[in-house]
């Protein structure tokens, strides 16, 4: 991203012309392997520093203040933030980079930032909208912040600390009011343990309204089959039943023992049943490979509970599960653990992969073993590691975190080069020793993490902190405490089951022309229909929605149009529950710049799609320059023939076709094309297909001026 928005990707090679670049999230537990590209670190929540800082930054911009000067004012100024360029490194008697401030003035260690309880102002109800679909693309409200369970394994655990929960009330608003800015279809309950959560009971009889007269789905991730209800399979249901998902961590009891992973089997079987009782088919589980004290019986466990799960399903349960290997992370009790190697990972996956896979009704996912080195190493890693990141990246490594596009090579000749080896950073680390994280602080002490430590290897759980203090420190600095709202049962509801009443309706088909200008061009057939399904909502119209099991919105579109085309007129239909005054306007004052609704039309309900109705369309082509020489004597040449064969390949399958048969005509004017295609029994020719038979491939803008019906 720095390279592409040209801006130096090393910090030190910025000037006072550059952006300064601010980076927070749990990378700033061990900022070190990013340090040498990031200005700054936020570590811990920014709520409160965000706004202060970006003014601060600012104003001293605008004062000519020089960058270095700059970044020195910010480290005086404000707690929790790290300025890498004020810091040095030496090895220790391990041989890891550790930190220590490089001048006077400089904080020896950077304390994390807490919000002692989250506002409602810290959470925007007008979320920035993208135009194209996104990964998570929904509505994402927190509902609380940090976990009491003590998973030892878990950092989100250990840095998020203590449990801040949200009023239901301030949840409930925002959810309404972002609905209604954004459109979106979906809603997201965020946490690290959804099913702890106080307030469940009271916001869902709160939202449950909204929830079902617009069709919204509704996501509760993190769930603990501990505490996984009836009343939570309930609300969980109300929304498109891809699967549960559960995290057993561990086989055997003794394994989620040392984790402190506080689920037994009679959890998951009971959450089995309440699964089945209420209609899911498909759960998702997930095990890490390579815990602390593990050993082949506990990887025999894995078999064993998918076994029992299945035999309680009866053969109407499906399980998904996910192989993982264990990271050790910064601040938490298995920080100095030891990793497992991609081959000691490989021969406990080829334990369970096959014998998994025999079992019926059970799917298995493992990531690559080498791709849980490099998170190893970037987990652990000191600031030598900037280097091998740099060199794979100059190398081809982006977008890893795609299965596809990770390539082990980019990485192992980076770290080669970089004198940099993995198996130093999975090892085991000494306790009394530095590392390369020291000069954070996340509030949990070492001594709590020392003792934890402790109960892993004795097999002891400790206690979750909602039942009593179990010492970690957090609470002790500052004016910090767990904040929990009070719990309120939803109402009964004995009617539960049953649809929502619909109003009576009068279902009315529109049909709507509108142009598709600009930088909208480059926005993808199926993303404009969302953005149009996204308008529709905003704009307070309602929608007829399918039956069946994934109720969509009734919107249908004709031939998409290629990405990068504009067109003066594309089509769109929507069926409305009733008559809708000034849709145009309406939706208008929705959509995007580039895209503008110019008419609208009633159409029967049981008249033909649009897509069946199409004939044919009219192109207009602008080659940007002069036409070549040849282009009008290969127009005269293609329209004389009979037939012009391409192939076209699809799903690594070929099929050849004649182009000559979807051509009408072709105008050659000035330094324009235009083109007549036809559509023949369902199916039309490619304008670039056409062109490329010019001798035009490049340099061109491409209109859709016209589309014609069977009745024009």
């Amino acid at each position: 991203m720095l390279d592409l928005s040209q801006i130096p990707v090393y910090s030190e090679n910025r000037t006072d012309r550059d952006p300064i670049v601010v980076a927070g999230g749990g990378n700033s537990y061990n900022p070190e392997p990013l340090s040498p590209f990031i200005d700054i670190f936020v570590v811990g929540d920014s709520e409160v520093i965000i706004v202060p800082l970006v003014e601060f930054i600012a104003e001293r911009k605008r004062s000519g203040v020089p960058r270095w000067e700059l970044l020195r004012d910010v480290v005086r100024s404000f707690q929790g933030v790290y300025v890498p360029r004020f810091y040095d490194c030496e090895p220790d008697n391990e041989g890891f980079m550790i930190v220590h401030p490089s001048e006077p003035g400089i904080p020896d260690v950077i304390r994390s930032l807490r919000v002692p309880e989250l506002q409602p102002d810290y959470f925007p109800e007008k979320p920035v909208l993208p135009l194209i679909e996104i990964a998570q693309d929904r509505l994402v409200a927190e509902i609380m912040r940090g976990c009491t369970q003590g998973c030892r394994f878990c950092q989100a655990g250990m840095i998020y600390r203590p449990v801040r929960e949200r009023y239901p009330a301030d949840i409930q608003r925002q959810i309404e009011n972002s609905l209604a800015a954004t459109g979106y279809e979906n809603v997201s309950l965020l946490s690290l343990s959804s099913s702890d959560y106080n307030g469940m009971g009271e916001l869902i009889n709160g939202i449950s309204g909204l929830m079902d007269c617009q069709r919204i789905g509704l996501s509760l991730p993190s769930m603990r089959p501990d505490s996984f209800s009836a009343e939570l399979a309930y609300i969980a249901r109300k929304t498109r039943k891809s699967g549960l998902t559960f995290a057993p961590e561990a086989g055997s009891q003794r394994l989620r023992n040392v984790v402190n992973k506080k689920i037994s089997e009679e959890d998951l079987l009971r959450s089995v049943d309440i699964a089945l009782q209420h209609g899911w088919r498909t759960i998702k589980l997930y095990f890490m490979l390579g815990l602390p004290t593990e050993t082949d019986e506990d990887i025999e466990a894995i078999i064993r509970l998918a076994e029992l799960l299945l035999q309680r399903g009866r053969k109407q349960l499906n399980l998904n599960i996910t192989l993982s290997t264990f990271i050790p992370k910064p601040f938490t009790p298995f920080q100095w653990e030891p990793q497992d190697d991609p081959v000691a990972v490989q021969r406990k996956l080829d334990m369970l992969k096959p014998r998994l896979r025999s079992l019926k009704h059970v799917k298995v996912m493992a990531r690559d073993p080498f791709y849980s080195q490099l998170e190893g190493v970037l987990s652990r890693g000191d600031r030598r590691v900037a280097g091998g990141i740099y060199d794979a990246w100059k190398a081809g490594a982006k977008f890893d975190s795609w299965r596809e596009n990770f390539v082990p090579t980019f990485w192992g000749e980076a770290f080669l080069k970089n004198e940099i080896d993995p198996r130093e950073y999975m090892g085991a680390r000494k306790t009394n020793n530095s590392l390369p994280w020291n000069h954070i602080d996340a509030l949990v002490s070492k001594a709590f993490l020392l003792k934890e430590r402790e109960l892993a290897y004795r097999g002891i759980i400790s206690q979750d902190c909602r039942d009593g203090c179990i010492g970690c420190g957090v609470c002790d600095t500052g004016n910090l405490a767990m904040k929990l709202v009070t719990k309120r049962e939803p109402p009964e509801n004995n009617s539960r089951d049953a649809e929502p009443v619909e109003p009576e309706q009068n279902p009315i088909r529109y049909r709507l022309r509108y142009q598709k200008k600009d930088l909208v061009r480059f926005i993808s057939h199926l993303d404009i229909l969302r953005v149009f399904q996204q308008a529709i909502r905003r704009a307070g119209l309602e929608p007829v929605f399918s039956q069946g099991y994934n109720r969509r919105p009734k919107i249908s579109s004709g031939y998409p149009l290629s990405l990068g085309y504009s067109s003066d007129e594309e089509y769109i239909e929507v069926i409305l529950k009733n008559e809708a005054k000034d849709l145009v306007n309406r939706l208008n004052k929705q959509l995007p710049e580039g895209l503008e609704i110019e008419a609208v039309s009633v159409v029967p309900l049981k008249a033909p799609s649009i897509f069946s109705e199409v004939v044919g369309f009219d192109y207009e082509i602008d080659v940007l320059g002069e036409l070549p020489d040849e282009v009008v004597e290969k127009t005269s040449a293609f329209l004389e023939k009979e037939e012009v064969l391409i192939e076209r390949e699809r799903k690594h399958r070929k099929k050849t076709i004649n182009l000559r048969n979807y051509v009408a005509t072709i105008n050659v004017a000035q330094h324009k094309l235009i083109l007549k295609t036809r559509v023949v029994e369902g199916k039309t020719a490619r304008v670039a297909e056409i062109l490329h038979q010019l001798g035009i491939d490049k340099n061109i803008l491409i209109c859709r001026k016209k589309t014609y019906f069977k009745t024009n």
